[in-house]
């Protein structure tokens, strides 16, 4: 307990520090070039800095890298605005330059530490910096559902960016093998039960892998049964409710019927990849790896929507991350907004789906000849994930300073029900009771 208090003290601490230095910050800073006015100016372009994760993964940098250099030759030149690239490993760099005193402007933020970054690390609310009516219109052409994502207490704290659900996909040769038709894929978790029993009975292929540590997919397989992670204001766990057991359940029998893929969220891509697992459950973002191994592995690559629990509407629920922002002045929040515009924009959108693999948040683009269309037609697996938009659920955005602590608990009780001979509903209750007692402290 005194160690909990001890680390709460010290981020409010940090927190207040933080407002300090931003606040006081307003006006010139030394990170904005050479512009000293309260105009953008082409002559003296304003300097962003952008913390990126996806610029530390291979398959995502290239695309991200032309995304922002796009920008600059753009839209940067033309207002005069210089965004620099930051790689953020594990989105850890940030925390640690701002709080060695260095200014961060924009992060790409994933979502369960949001609240988080609120608290303690200076992010400010769209609504707080940014002009309200070109926010409307900004907001207005994006897929509702996902800017609604980065919402906390009503204010907009992070603009959703790189963005999918999660989807079926099934190696068709491994389903032409067990007798199944991969054009007339499983619907519900016991179609894709019952198919995995026959892919494995048939093939002796593990049927399907989705694994117990992926991270997020576990909460759109609750949400898809009508269960819950949290109550409204935050404030307790739900995810031990009645349906929430009987969706982890329903996953369970995948593990005692001996045809789930085992390993980590890495491993059993990886394993899928190789030709070895029938179906799997994963983000769009591996979309192209997964077509380059088909390729030369020698099997086509289909897929469907995440399966449902009965007749009820799957919930699927967001991977990826959202802008969040810290500008420490007008100038460099004007800069900055000129970047959100455009890579949340159809520039942007097009980049990030023909080369990062994630979703278009605007998705007419899907239907434009002169943006996405051609892309889409090709890979048609694409527009299953955008058909998906429309039910998606917001990943859980934990309350700050409880994040890493209650997701591994979640994470942990997930495991043991899934692979062990624990009791679920026990394992499960146990775990929501921790997560409560480190709630109620808040």
């Amino acid at each position: 307990m005194k160690k909990i208090f001890a680390k709460r003290a010290a981020a409010a601490l940090l927190a207040g520090t933080l407002a300090l230095s931003v606040f006081t910050g307003c006006g010139d800073s030394k990170e904005t070039g050479g512009n000293t006015g309260s105009e953008l100016d082409p002559e003296n372009p304003t300097k962003v800095t952008f913390y990126s994760y996806s610029l530390t993964y291979p398959s995502m940098k290239p695309g991200m890298e032309h995304l922002i250099q796009e920008f600059n030759d753009t839209v940067g030149k033309e207002k005069g605005v210089i965004v620099e690239g930051v790689p953020d490993a594990n989105m850890s760099k940030y925390k640690s330059d701002i709080q060695a005193g260095q200014q961060v402007d924009i992060v790409q933020h994933g979502w369960n530490s949001l609240d988080d970054s609120k608290e303690n690390m200076g992010i400010k609310a769209y609504e707080d910096v940014f002009p309200k009516d070109e926010l409307e219109e900004h907001f207005s052409g994006m897929e509702q559902n996902a800017v609604k994502l980065g919402q906390i207490d009503g204010k907009t704290y992070g603009l959703a960016f790189t963005f999918s659900t999660p989807i079926l996909y099934i190696n068709g040769t491994l389903f032409e093998q067990a007798g199944l038709d991969p054009n007339d894929p499983p619907k519900t978790w016991d179609e894709v039960l019952a198919a995995a029993k026959q892919i494995k009975e048939k093939t002796g292929k593990d049927g399907f892998g989705l694994s117990p540590q992926n991270g997020w997919v576990t909460e759109g397989v609750i949400f898809s049964n009508g269960g819950s992670m949290l109550n409204s204001d935050r404030t307790k766990a739900t995810f031990a409710s009645k349906e929430g057991v009987e969706a982890i359940s329903k996953w369970k029998e995948f593990f005692t019927s001996g045809v789930a893929a085992l390993g980590t969220d890495s491993e059993v891509s990886q394993a899928f990849m190789a030709g070895n697992v029938g179906m799997h459950i994963q983000s769009t973002s591996l979309l192209s790896g997964i077509l380059s191994s088909a390729e030369a592995g020698g099997w086509k690559v289909y897929g469907a929507a995440m399966p449902s629990f009965g007749e009820k509407t799957p919930a699927p629920v967001n991977s990826g991350s959202c802008l969040a922002v810290r500008p420490d002045s007008d100038l460099k929040a004007k800069a900055i907004w000129e970047f959100i515009k455009y890579v949340t924009g159809d520039e942007g959108y097009t980049i990030i789906t023909s080369e990062i693999g994630y979703l278009p948040l605007r998705t007419y683009l899907a239907d434009d000849e002169k943006y996405l269309k051609s892309f889409v037609d090709e890979n048609p697996l694409v527009r299953v994930n955008i058909d998906q938009l429309k039910n998606v659920k917001p990943v859980t955005i934990w309350p700050a300073g409880t994040a890493t602590e209650c997701f591994t608990i979640f994470t942990d009780a997930i495991t043991r029900s899934l692979t062990t001979d624990a009791d679920v509903e026990e394992t499960l209750k146990e775990a929501q009771s921790q997560i409560d007692k480190i709630l109620a402290q808040q």
